[in-house]
């Protein structure tokens, strides 16, 4: 799940109305044609042609000053409780998945406050004190159980004004509620900045956009204000989880955080980094269909494309590659993106090679480097597996950039403003066998009945598969354990192909929601396919799912 941040589109807006006449609204906005693109650069590279951007190199990481978090005095216990004429607004009991004792928070208006609702902690019997948590106003309070900090954590969050809230953070330590965070600039969320996989807390505030970071390091909480360490008018989190530093008209900087600082990959003008047609990618509807033509014969039904490149203005070329069979390559100026249904790293012995990896909330990206030199990222989103390869000199930073950008083709709105709108499912007879092929498998998944399960799987899927994992497949574990699934038509690729949608969760028994599983706002699986595999003596199609 992607966290809601605050652009880079929200940045320029902003830095449009403070500093003056911007001839832009946001990143990705549409925009006048730029001429003659020149890319500010404080390094000159004589490698690199005067269209692309120029990256500081790897010791060249600018250091950050952590300044230690103290998370202030511990709660106070209402001995007495809750005052007689203090009116609860809501209770919510929390499921504790690694304290004891039941724990719930009460939120509750004071008789002697006007302004402020207050909340209460109690665990067990006793009661304590969490002050003031949100103005009073229609806005929901938000109290949930998340996994901060390698520690479980409640998290309390209201809003105090219209773009403002306090955010607490309570932990339970040997049982007893203490404060272990308490952010009132702006709006705080938990993100993996430094994509090591830990969650940090960031906080985005201000009319010009300023942007904070809590990490635990060492066994204390720090906080590092990136506008300061910066010295920029903006700091903001783009959507593809970098940082995007803005210096007045002049010149937007992008950074990956890293443990030991910032890294500078790449630097615009406002202008090209504003540009529809220089770092964003635009398709028209031709190339959306084109895109999705070559996937459909790669049977590659989940494809993704890049939001965003490089440099330069941008175009995409889709073709099947000659070498490798079911991989899809998709070229664009600087670099190629190649998609398959199965794994695209490189295996030694039979099993992929590792290499360093980076963690997103969607993917995790591994980087490897093979003996001759060059190297590649590799993700899988959904179904798809994905690399990144350039032969240009661009580095492995850029290009994290542009597959940090991926988004599903069906999720593109072509920039001709013409809709690609894909013809809509015909509800007959072949689809509702196929629907029953798909039902059937997704019931007997989350019933755990490996008999019934295999009888609507294709023949090849189960050759691909040990008889030890086919049964596991459908039986799971006991915690987690299958739970329930969504199941939704996509649309026909042929007349014996039909895409379906499909989610399978499950369930971590008397576990909190931010366990992965069930409930939560995801699951797993996504396009699965369901082919037509003969008829029987009625002459009614024989449909088996091809997860």
């Amino acid at each position: 799940m992607r966290v809601k941040l605050l652009s880079a589109a929200a940045a320029a807006l902003i830095l449009t109305c403070v500093c003056g006449s911007y001839s832009r609204t946001g990143v990705s906005s549409a925009a006048t044609n730029a001429t003659n693109d020149t890319i500010l650069v404080e390094k000159a590279q004589s490698a690199l042609t005067a269209d692309l951007p120029v990256a500081e190199s790897e010791d060249n990481v600018q250091e950050l000053q952590w300044r230690t978090y103290t998370s202030g005095e511990e709660l106070r216990v209402m001995k007495d409780g809750l005052g007689q004429d203090d009116r609860i607004v809501k209770e919510v009991s929390l499921i504790t998945g690694t304290s004891s004792g039941k724990i719930k928070v009460i939120l509750y208006e004071r008789t002697d406050d006007s302004i402020y609702v207050h909340a209460a902690l109690v665990k067990d019997d006793t009661a304590y004190d969490l002050g003031a948590v949100a103005a009073l106003s229609d806005e929901q309070v938000q109290i949930q159980d998340i996994f901060l900090f390698r520690k479980e954590v409640i998290k309390i969050q209201g809003a105090v004004g219209a773009a403002a809230s306090m955010t607490r953070y309570i932990d339970i330590e040997d049982g007893v509620p203490k404060p272990l965070l308490l952010i009132d600039e702006g709006h705080a969320s938990e993100y993996d900045v430094d994509h090591d996989g830990q969650e940090e807390v960031i906080a985005s505030s201000g009319t010009i956009p300023s942007l904070s970071v809590y990490r635990l390091k060492d066994g204390r909480i720090e906080r590092c204000q990136l506008n300061e360490a910066l010295q920029a008018d903006a700091v903001v989190m783009t959507e593809e989880g970098a940082v995007a530093a803005y210096f007045g008209q002049e010149r937007v900087k992008l950074y990956w955080l890293k443990a030991e600082g910032l890294l500078n990959f790449a630097i615009y003008s406002r202008e090209e980094f504003e540009s529809d047609r220089f770092v964003t990618i635009p398709y028209t509807s031709d190339d959306v269909k084109r895109v999705r033509e070559q996937a459909d014969r790669q049977r590659i039904f989940d494809p993704y494309v890049p939001r965003q490149g490089i440099a330069t203005d941008y175009s995409v070329e889709a073709r099947s590659t000659t070498d490798r069979e079911g991989v899809l390559q998709l070229s664009y100026p600087h670099f190629s993106v190649y998609e398959s249904k199965t794994d695209l790293r490189p295996h030694d012995g039979g099993k992929p090679i590792s290499g360093e990896k980076r963690y997103f909330p969607e993917f995790t990206a591994e980087w490897i480097e093979p003996a001759e030199g060059g190297g590649e990222w590799y993700v899988r989103l959904g179904s798809t597996y994905l690399s990144i390869v350039t032969a240009k000199p661009f580095d492995k930073e850029q290009l994290l950039y542009v597959i940090a950008s991926l988004i599903p083709l069906e999720q593109v709105k072509p920039s001709d403003d013409s809709a690609d709108v894909l013809p809509p499912l015909q509800i007959t007879r072949d689809y509702l066998f196929a629907l029953q092929a798909a039902n059937e498998f997704a019931a007997a998944w989350a019933h755990r009945d490996p008999n019934s399960g295999l009888k609507w799987v294709t023949d090849e899927w189960k050759a691909r598969q040990e008889p030890l994992e086919l049964d596991a497949y459908f039986r799971g574990t006991s915690s987690p354990h299958h739970m329930t699934f969504e199941l939704s038509g996509k649309r026909r690729v042929d007349e014996r192909t039909y895409l379906f949608e499909l989610r399978l969760y499950d369930d971590y028994a008397g576990q909190p929601d931010y366990v992965l599983g069930f409930p939560a706002d995801y699951g797993r699986g996504g396009i699965i396919e369901v082919v037509k595999q003969g008829e029987n003596e009625r002459g009614d199609g024989i449909w088996r799912v091809n997860p």
